[in-house]
């Protein structure tokens, strides 16, 4: 014995093989292969992953939606084009891609993508009804097809001005060229959000898809930063996945990792950034998958937190 502790390692069962062989060979699940999928994945041991893998290596590649998360051409996890590909439901006409992006696309985080896209629409509808010309700051911005989404439906005539900040410059090009009619109304900055300074103050903070990111110190800095920056009666409103995320093992397994939170996480880290838990509360979207977490500034409120 060399003194090393013995693994067990569980390995993929024969049937488990051949059924993801199968699918490889028609081109991906159908609906009625889901669930079966599905369960291989939640029930895979650490020490099978690689193995899974090795099993569908032909479609992890950047023409899948799979392959994307998983390859990360961008050098990130849920880069912009792989989110603006959900909030579209592109799928791919390659029939070698074709079932797996759909079997993507109807997994419930996407979603919940989907859904938080819709959130913000409705919240920047509502915020331009109740206040003139108010101001927008969005951490973590990515495509900003939200922003198109909002400016293109939006036909109030109060009007609603967006600084974005990515540290993705890729992302932001896509964002200027996709907003190109309404640029005039949108300001880009390529700068990380834990270093962007501003001395302006917004009506709405709005961060999706970032924070999932952070660890809870990074999280509580972030809240500390930017709460100065909220006007008074405005709101940040800061998206995480919740720990009910059905489609976990699934991104974990395809290399797709989130800090998964739950509401009593958000508060939480609410409370760490010292702000009174009167001014906080949670929504979810739909499905439960997505938390919102809205730090509300009032009056009593405006001395600037340390």
């Amino acid at each position: 014995m060399n003194g090393y502790p013995l693994i067990l390692k569980k390995g993929l069962t024969e049937k488990e093989t051949e059924f993801l062989k199968y699918l490889i060979a028609k081109g991906g699940p159908e609906l009625q292969d889901y669930k079966e999928f599905t369960s291989i994945v939640d029930n895979l041991e650490h020490t099978d992953v690689e193995e899974f893998r090795e099993n569908i290596v032909t479609i992890l590649n950047k023409n899948s939606l799979i392959g994307h998360a998983f390859v990360k051409p961008f050098g990130y996890p849920g880069d912009f084009n792989l989110i603006y590909k959900i909030y579209q439901f592109d799928v791919s006409e390659d029939p070698r891609y074709t079932n797996w992006d759909i079997f993507f696309q109807n997994q419930p985080a996407a979603n919940a993508v989907r859904n938080r896209k819709n959130f913000f629409v409705e919240y920047c509808k509502n915020l331009a009804l109740r206040k003139e010309n108010a101001k927008v700051l969005i951490l973590g911005s990515g495509p900003a097809e939200d922003v198109n989404e909002f400016l293109t439906s939006y036909s109030g005539d109060n009007t609603i001005s967006f600084e974005l900040i990515d540290f993705d410059q890729c992302a932001i090009n896509f964002s200027m060229k996709k907003n190109e009619n309404f640029n005039g109304q949108i300001t880009y900055n390529k700068i990380n959000a834990l270093r962007f300074n501003s001395y302006k103050l917004y009506d709405l903070i709005w961060s999706a898809g970032l924070f999932d990111y952070f660890k809870d110190k990074h999280f509580t800095f972030l809240i500390r930063k930017y709460f100065n920056c909220i006007t008074e009666d405005g709101e940040m409103v800061i998206s995480n996945f919740s720990t009910k995320n059905p489609t976990r093992r699934f991104m974990e397994v395809i290399d797709w990792n989130l800090n998964h939170r739950t509401e009593s996480d958000l508060f939480r880290i609410a409370s760490d950034a010292n702000i009174d838990k009167e001014m906080v509360s949670a929504e979810k979207e739909p499905l439960g998958i997505n938390l919102f977490l809205k730090i509300k500034k009032t009056s009593k409120s405006l001395i600037p937190i340390t």
